[in-house]
């Protein structure tokens, strides 16, 4: 049988031996294209209750690393009147590097020059940008950026997404850590070591109820949000407008519809296609990883895609990898070093599963990170079906936006 991967800008052929059995994934594209004549009777009808859209004083939009449709957004709200010229633009970053011009402009669309002057972006490391609001369940202080906490009507773009350990992006984390401060964020994420924080789980996710407490922070300000299901492909199916909660809750119920597949049984090797934007480093593979690791059996491998044309991504993330040679408590290391609770989680699965890379990294880098590097996967795949009568395999397209996960006894 043969295959091709997506692989950057290039298809690779792969050949499955005749003992291996194939069953391909992708999140659905099978959904009608969204009415944007409904949201203006939705942006009417939930402002009765928050505020007149065109008096927000602050827009809160994504960076690039997510598939928000942002420009598509921000002109259909120009073009109906909805944007006030005085309003300041903000780029909820969290603890990302700020954009550069091309991505500003992936954001911004055609707006981007006549906006310009009036955006600004979130950095995390900058206190004397933020305001103390009070402190977190566990007594340390939380801040916040200064525009949000002194606007008085905000709105916020936003699209909701699997996340591999916040359940869904979206919604609460365009604030936290979206306009957080760098230690606020770090000890959230510190959470994820905890393998109850997974892909479109919400209910007892740690790092989920600690966003949503999180929020109480700031349950006085007056926000409309928007909360937006796409696909990445660039079709939107979805928009649910009103107040943060609520509009989340709508949104992630639907995105479980379109990116969540329940195979009937776990798989001995699933090849985990990684696509754009998700493909450029190797710090942003472990959502592809999380997102099918749970389908496959113990024992079994995954083979991941991905050319890693930008590289590591973040080598202070990369070089908390000595962290593991050192010696050093692990579980201590993950509360103090922002990024290891991602170490961590690929450690533990790598001790349940084999994970591979064919990616364009020099060989051995991704090994660093528990990414076995493997530059000729059609040999890799050869020699798993040999050790079977009968392999069963999963090719899941797209694996950064598709969850796969294994019907439970309790759902047969």
């Amino acid at each position: 049988m043969d295959k091709f991967i997506n692989y950057g800008d290039e298809k690779l052929p792969l050949n499955f031996p005749e003992n291996v059995s194939l069953d391909e994934f992708q999140y659905s594209e099978k959904h009608d294209s969204f009415d944007f004549k409904a949201l203006h009777h939705a942006i009417n009808e939930e402002g009765n209750d928050l505020f007149p859209f065109r008096s927000a004083d602050l827009f809160v939009v994504n960076d690039a690393y997510r598939h928000t449709p942002t420009d598509i957004i921000l002109k259909w709200f120009n073009d109906n009147g909805y944007l006030g010229d005085r309003s300041i633009f903000i780029v909820a970053t969290g603890c990302h590097a700020a954009p550069n011009d091309m991505q500003m402009r992936k954001i911004f669309g055609a707006l981007y020059d006549s906006l310009k002057n009036r955006i600004r972006v979130h950095d995390a490391y900058d206190r004397g940008s933020m305001v103390k609001i009070g402190v977190d369940g566990e007594g340390h202080p939380v801040y916040i950026n200064r525009l949000l906490h002194d606007a008085g009507n905000i709105v916020v773009i936003g699209s909701v997404e699997p996340h591999y350990f916040a359940g869904f992006t979206g919604g609460r984390k365009s604030i936290f850590p979206g306009l957080a401060d760098y230690d606020t964020t770090v000890r959230n994420h510190a959470r994820a070591v905890n393998f109850e924080a997974a892909p479109m789980r919400l209910d007892g996710n740690p790092v989920a109820d600690d966003l949503s407490s999180l929020m109480n922070l700031v349950a006085d300000k007056m926000i409309f949000s928007f909360q937006i299901v796409s696909i990445p492909s660039g079709g939107i199916v979805g928009i649910f407008c009103g107040a943060m909660g609520k509009s989340f809750e709508m949104a992630a119920q639907l995105a479980r519809e379109v990116f969540g597949i329940t195979a009937e049984s776990h798989y001995d090797l699933i090849l985990a296609e990684v696509r754009p934007p998700l493909d450029s480093n190797l710090y942003q593979l472990q959502k592809s990883l999380e997102n099918c690791q749970m389908a496959l059996r113990d024992g079994g491998s995954m083979v991941l895609f991905s050319p890693c044309h930008e590289g590591i991504g973040s080598e202070s993330f990369y070089n908390l990898a000595d962290i593991w040679k050192s010696g050093e408590n692990h579980e201590d290391a993950v509360n103090d070093k922002f990024g290891i609770h991602k170490l961590y989680r690929v450690k533990k699965i790598s001790e349940r599963i084999g994970i591979y890379l064919h990616s364009n990294l020099p060989e051995g880098v991704s090994d660093k990170v528990f990414f076995r590097t493997v530059k000729d996967s059609q040999v890799l795949i050869n020699e798993i079906s040999k050790k079977g009568k009968t392999i069963k395999a999963a090719l899941v397209r797209d694996a950064g936006q598709t969850v796969l996960t294994v019907r439970s006894k309790s759902q047969n």
